[in-house]
């Protein structure tokens, strides 16, 4: 009895003990299933991370010529930090980022961030990297596995600030951009253009990355080289920029806030497209400073292209415009007889010309050649704002040109639906008056101002601004707008715009036997300071050269605009540079001076707004 008491605990033991070592052995097996079947491809990937490394290398940009062959936009050699998260465990990753994040002096959220973006791609933490920062991963490497320094070719840009907005920059695609970009092949840590012709020609600079596969070490040494795509360079571009003609007009806006556009009236090719102040490109390629930054958003907004984004009363080269709705509508022909006093009256309030006293008996081609004010109010007046308005828009106004740019500005071209839409009423026959010569609502961008003198030069063709030689990938055609003026319309602009280089109010312009018609402006702004304006063209006969000129609190156009102008068509024609241009244009008579009590808010017909010349 006493033995069979001692099997049954015996018994039960043995049966415990076979339980246990089958789910012992079910586990086993579970786990090798799941280590063989479930998790093998998990595993061979984190393997083959370890024993394999793949580089993504980026292709080389095309470069950015002139229309001559000159280098403006480059590559060069840099290096960069690269983090591969699939080296990582998830026990190491955090403390990698951390150390990585102090001795780089990022924070280690941004680096995180950017490691969960990248779904186990390698990660660019910084490029561009200075030889100390080399030196430094390379002194901590053994603590920093996953990191390592890869050789990158980043933008350059020869010239620095040269052509800074119509070349733009580039950097490194943000996740907004790669939503709407990922199905065109672009991926994460791609350099991308960000503005200017960088990113309209994007994918034709870009290239195609290639990729290279290699066997490394425990130690991440390399042994061979398993595969490798070579990177396909990007194209070239050649622009329609002058280089030369280019840098003489921002060394005339050096110091100054404004914007020149050169065009050839021909074809639309863009010739000059100079802004300032303007910023240097190259300091996209690394890492921003705290001063870069200060610099970049100053007030004076040097980001801005003020050449396609900034609009201005454009003044009284908006005369232009008057001149032919006022011949074209047969209110005027060019002898017409004007009696000038220096005054004009509507509705027993008096409107000032720029010079007291006026100019007594002239006719309407000496109105136009010495910008008598008082003969346009009456003309602005007589034709309202919608005539005014019509022939501006046939002339380039108050429309985006097509420019393949961004930030275009439409500019401001008022009629009486326009005020219906904004002022809710139509326009008063005070701010026609002022329409005339370019001031109240009127607003237009310098590249408009050089379509619209483009028109006139070419024979009433409105052009598109191109921005490439042909061929020229995505490049659209001139919009079609033709004007079949009269022949005596035509007579009046190209002898009297003649005159005004000549004889009249932009003498600083003249070149002695070279064929010049233009207009200058002055135009209030922003209260009593005044922007300089003009526009001109030449040869008089076949223009090859349309160029319009914007810069603010300038003073009069002639002053302001025309000694640049004068260089610049100097350049045009290899003609030597005059050094005295801006004391000769001090000691030059008969200049323009802004008109007085245009915007005086006493007058019921001129309500003062915002940003108006008041």
């Amino acid at each position: 009895m006493a033995k069979a008491r001692v099997a049954q605990p015996s018994r039960f033991r043995g049966l415990v003990m076979g339980l246990w070592l089958a789910a012992a052995v079910s586990t086993l097996v579970f786990r090798l299933v799941q280590l063989q079947l479930i998790g093998s491809g998990e595993f061979r990937e984190r393997a083959d991370g370890n024993r394999l490394r793949i580089t993504l290398e980026p292709a080389p940009r095309g470069l950015i010529l002139d229309r001559h062959g000159e280098i403006l936009a480059a590559n060069r050699q840099a290096y960069s930090v690269v983090l591969y998260p699939i080296k990582l465990t998830r026990a190491q990753t955090q403390a990698v980022i951390d150390r990585l994040g102090r001795l780089l002096a990022l924070s280690p959220l941004q680096i995180l961030a950017r490691w969960k973006e990248a779904r186990n791609l390698p990660v660019r933490i910084l490029q561009d990297v200075d030889p100390k920062t080399i030196a430094i991963i390379a002194e901590n490497q053994r603590l920093l596995p996953g990191v390592s320094i890869e050789p990158l070719t980043v933008r350059y840009y020869p010239r620095g600030r040269f052509a800074a907005h119509l070349l733009g920059y580039t950097g490194e695609i943000t996740n907004a951009e790669l939503q709407t970009m990922q199905d065109d092949g672009y991926r994460q840590g791609d350099i991308i253009g960000k503005s200017g012709l960088e990113k309209t020609f994007d994918s034709i600079l870009r290239g195609q990355p290639g990729r290279l596969q290699v066997e490394v070490d425990a130690r991440g040494r390399p042994i061979q080289t398993l595969a490798e795509i070579p990177p396909v360079p990007g194209k070239n571009i050649t622009t329609t920029i002058d280089a030369e003609l280019q840098a003489v007009a921002e060394q005339g806006l050096e110091g100054k806030v404004g914007a020149i556009v050169a065009l050839d009236p021909q074809n639309g090719q863009v010739l000059t497209l100079a802004s300032k102040p303007d910023f240097n490109p190259n300091v996209f390629a690394g890492r921003l400073t705290p001063q870069d930054w200060k610099a970049l958003n100053s007030r004076l907004h040097p980001l801005l292209d003020r050449a396609i984004s900034a609009t201005y009363p454009p003044g009284s080269t908006f005369k232009v415009v008057t001149t032919v709705a006022a011949m074209q509508s047969g209110i005027v022909k060019e002898d017409t007889p004007f009696d000038s006093t220096g005054i004009f009256t509507l509705g027993g309030h008096i409107f000032h010309d720029w010079k007291k006293g006026g100019f007594g008996r002239v006719t309407f081609h000496d109105a136009l050649v010495n910008s008598i004010d008082t003969v346009y109010y009456q003309l602005g007046v007589e034709l309202g704002a919608d005539r005014m308005a019509h022939y501006a828009h046939l002339m380039g106004l108050g429309q985006r040109t097509g420019i393949l740019l961004d930030g275009e500005s439409p500019g401001v071209i008022p009629d009486n639906a326009w005020a219906e839409r904004h002022l809710h009423r139509d326009l008063y026959p005070g701010e026609s008056a002022i329409m005339a010569i370019g001031q109240g609502y009127v607003l237009a961008t310098p590249l408009q101002l050089a379509v619209m003198v483009s028109t006139v030069a070419n024979g009433g063709r409105v052009v598109r601004p191109k921005l490439l030689l042909p061929p020229a990938p995505q490049e659209a055609k001139d919009p079609g707008i033709v004007n079949h003026w009269s022949a005596a319309t035509w007579h009046m602009l190209r002898t009297a715009m003649r005159d005004v280089i000549d004889r009249g109010t932009g003498t600083t312009v003249h070149i002695p036997g070279i064929q010049i018609a233009g207009k200058t402006g002055t135009a209030q702004w922003r209260g009593k300071k005044t922007n300089a304006m003009m526009v001109v063209f030449s040869p008089i006969s076949h223009p090859r050269i349309a160029i319009s000129c914007a810069i603010e609190h300038g003073g009069e156009g002639a002053l302001g605009c025309g000694p640049i102008l004068n260089r610049m068509l100097r350049q045009f024609y290899g003609l030597p540079l005059s050094p005295n241009a801006t004391q000769s244009a001090k000691a030059t008579l008969a200049l323009e001076k802004p008109a007085t009590g245009v915007v005086a808010s006493v007058n019921p017909y001129i309500p003062a707004r915002p940003g108006a010349a008041d």
